[in-house]
């Protein structure tokens, strides 16, 4: 039986990992925000080739929707050099996080995508095999508001492999280069948004997947 809570939500080539059960008009307005984002920096700018413009537009975009970017900025790139897979990557990174639970959260929302092979193939072509994705773990704080950190990250390898955040790389091989941006929702914001936002969600034909961890 599936968990009535989402482990985590891939909507293009995002993929959003929840700390907290997430209430589910929370969960589905997340997504539909970040799909809307998506669409927004895709029409404005190349998302492989324009990073830092495609992210300017992604942020003013979720600013729109109620999504306030904490102290206004997004980081520099940072560089890592990847020995063994990127869901390894993310879950060590996750671990030594501010927040404890993260390292979970990670666990069960790759856990999950690894058992659903459309998602894979859906976050494969999205991303051209990882050269441009995103990773969001999302929380609540204790007055109950909805944070998330995003992660955009960019993959330079070798070679390029389907499954690319489960294959094994081998030292020197992959390099992986991440911008950061937070986010804390304004819900008040978000609603006084919701005729435009279901407007021009009827034209996204992309598919979002719920990732729920299978349990015995």
């Amino acid at each position: 039986m599936s968990n009535e809570y989402p482990s985590g939500a891939l909507a293009n080539h995002n993929l959003i990992s929840c700390i907290d059960n997430l209430h589910l008009q929370d969960f589905d307005d997340l997504t539909d925000c970040t799909r809307l984002a998506t669409k927004s920096a895709d029409t404005a700018h190349n998302r492989f080739t324009s990073t830092d413009l495609w992210m300017q537009e992604y942020a003013v975009t979720l600013d729109f929707l109620g999504w306030k970017l904490h102290e206004n900025a997004i980081t520099t790139r940072k560089r890592t050099n990847i020995n063994g897979s990127i869901a390894e990557h993310l879950v060590r990174s996750a671990e030594i996080s501010s927040d404890s639970r993260q390292g979970n959260a990670m666990i069960d929302t790759l856990d999950a995508l690894g058992a659903e092979k459309p998602a894979i193939l859906s976050l494969d072509n999205e991303s051209l095999k990882g050269r441009r994705f995103q990773v969001a773990p999302v929380r609540y704080d204790a007055k109950g508001d909805l944070h998330m950190a995003l992660f955009n990250l960019e993959l330079v390898a070798t070679v390029t492999k389907s499954s690319f955040l489960f294959w094994s790389w081998q030292e020197q091989s992959a390099t992986l280069f991440q911008r950061s941006a937070f986010f804390k929702l304004d819900r008040q914001r978000l609603n006084n948004q919701r005729p435009l936002m279901e407007k021009n969600l009827r034209e996204i034909t992309a598919q979002r997947f719920a990732l729920r961890k299978k349990r015995p």
